[in-house]
């Protein structure tokens, strides 16, 4: 119980800490990118573990809105409730035929689109993934989707990070109700769909990707990590707070294997300062492929090793 009591006023120190304006932008990119030089030590990070937890006795209320089959892939329209009264909308694919047990699955994390899990990178990437014989499920982020709100509204780059991105107690609330959705998938694949637990992995594309450091991290049960066109900070981010920040996750991501793609000629998630720092911090096993590319699909060579990857990995 003292511990406890320790780690949640040691959540509630740092996070007040950083509610406090400074008045100086410039110096709080400063405060923000020292994590990238010296991530938090192991205490304080165990201490952020505590916005991720979630009761898994909660009913998942799963809907079954539609299903179709087209060219070798079954698509399932689903939503369940992750936590009370919160809604995750997913789609749910699977070669026609395939037996559950028997197929590994990733969870997909799209990009930071206004369609969510339903654009069009996202759907051809799921469906990629599926035809390689992958069951994935691919559900939609807080905000986005399915899940939209008034908070969003024209899903303008400016709009996510004036109401989002650079506001550091909101993110950190997005961040943790995205990685408790991700949990509860997790469950719903081993609990409803009969899926192994131990060949489960995550794949996280753009913002997906940057949040999906976090998860890897946050949630050990996630067998293989695969992050396209992710990184520390994208080119219009100000600030984070530590609990928040990719650089505190990544290097804790081992000793499950962790696959990074990037595009070297990426302007939003920049090769020098975002990505390579970023994946310097993680520990091995650890692997970077470059595309000659901006923030795009890995060229056609990174696709196949990538799955080559995955195979290899996630077993």
């Amino acid at each position: 119980m003292r511990r406890k009591a320790w780690r949640r006023t040691l959540v509630f120190g740092l996070v007040l800490a950083w509610l406090v304006p400074s008045g100086d932008a410039a110096a709080r990119q400063k405060l923000a990118d020292e994590w990238l030089a010296k991530p938090v030590d192991d205490r304080t990070f165990a201490a952020y573990l505590d916005f991720f937890a979630y009761d898994r006795r909660v009913p998942f209320d799963l809907k079954v809105i539609d299903s179709s089959e087209a060219e070798g892939i079954k698509k399932e329209h689903l939503s369940y409730q992750s936590t009370p009264g919160v809604r995750v909308f997913t789609n749910l694919y699977q070669a026609t035929g395939a037996s559950a047990p028997n197929a590994p699955a990733l969870i997909f994390l799209h990009g930071a689109g206004p369609t969510g899990k339903d654009g069009r990178g996202a759907v051809l990437l799921s469906e990629n993934l599926t035809r390689a014989g992958y069951t994935v499920l691919s559900i939609d982020q807080q905000y986005f989707g399915e899940r939209s709100t008034d908070l969003l509204t024209t899903f303008t780059e400016q709009e996510k990070h004036e109401k989002l991105y650079n506001q550091p107690s909101m993110y950190l609330a997005w961040v943790a109700q995205n990685v408790k959705d991700v949990g509860r998938a997790f469950d719903l694949l081993v609990e409803h769909k009969g899926v192994n637990a131990k060949r489960i992995g995550l794949f996280g594309s753009s913002r997906g990707a940057i949040l999906g450091t976090i998860v890897a991290a946050a949630d050990r049960r996630l067998a293989a990590i695969v992050l396209l066109n992710g990184g520390h900070f994208d080119a219009l981010e100000r600030e984070h707070l530590p609990a928040a920040c990719p650089a505190n996750y990544v290097g804790r991501i081992s000793p499950r294997p962790l696959l990074m793609l990037g595009g070297l000629y990426d302007q939003d998630h920049l090769k020098d300062t975002s990505v390579e720092p970023l994946f310097r911090l993680a520990r091995s096993p650890k692997q970077i492929l470059w595309s000659e590319a901006g923030h795009a699909p890995p060229s056609e060579k990174n696709r196949a090793l990538m799955l080559q990857w995955i195979r290899a990995h996630l077993k």
